[in-house]
C-alpha cells in the first residue's frame, strides 16, 4: 500500500512540475535540471510521507495498546464485580434462611409454651372442678347423712345409723 502510495504521488508531482516548466517566465533550464528538481521533489514529498505513515502508524499502535489495556482493566473490574455480586447474594441466601429458620424456631418455642400453658389451665381447671364436685359430694353425702339423723330423731327411732 505504500509502494501504491508512493507511486501515486510520484506520478503528482511529475505532472505537476512537467505543467509549471511549460509555464515557467524564467530563464530556460534543461530538461535534465527540471527532472532532477522534479525528482528531488518527488523524493522529499515521499520523505514526509512517509515520515507521516510512519507516525500515524506509531499513534495506531500505541491507540490499540491503551486501548487493549483498558478493556483488560475493564474485563477484570467486571469480574470483580460479578463475583462479588456472587458472594453478596450467597450471603444474602444465607442470611435469610437463617433467618427463617430462626423464626420456625421461635415459632415453635413459643406454640410448646402455649401448649403447656393451656395445658396446666386445663389440668388446673380439672383438679379446681374435681376438688370442687369432691366437696360437693361430701357437702351433699353430710346433708343426707344430716337429714337422716334429724328425720330419726323426729320419729324416736332406735337405730341411729344412716
Amino acid at each position: 500500500m505504500i509502494k501504491l502510495k508512493y507511486l501515486t504521488t510520484s506520478i503528482i508531482a511529475l505532472t505537476a512540475v512537467f505543467a509549471l516548466a511549460a509555464c515557467d517566465d524564467k530563464p530556460e533550464t534543461t530538461t535534465s535540471e527540471k527532472v532532477d528538481e522534479v525528482a528531488a521533489d518527488v523524493n522529499n514529498a515521499v520523505k514526509e510521507a512517509g515520515e507521516k505513515v510512519d507516525e500515524v502508524v506509531l499513534e495506531a499502535g500505541q491507540a490499540a495498546d491503551s486501548v487493549g489495556e483498558e478493556m483488560t482493566e475493564m474485563v477484570k473490574n467486571a469480574d470483580d464485580a460479578a463475583e462479588n455480586t456472587g458472594k453478596n447474594i450467597s450471603d444474602m441466601a444465607t442470611d435469610a434462611g437463617n433467618s427463617v429458620n430462626d423464626a420456625a424456631n421461635n415459632a415453635t418455642d413459643k406454640a410448646s409454651e402455649m401448649a403447656t400453658d393451656a395445658s396446666n389451665t386445663v389440668n388446673g381447671a380439672i383438679n379446681s372442678t374435681t376438688d370442687k364436685a369432691s366437696d360437693m359430694s361430701t357437702d351433699a353425702v353430710n346433708a343426707l347423712e344430716d337429714a337422716c339423723e334429724s328425720a330419726k330423731e323426729g320419729v324416736a327411732a332406735q337405730n341411729t345409723d344412716c
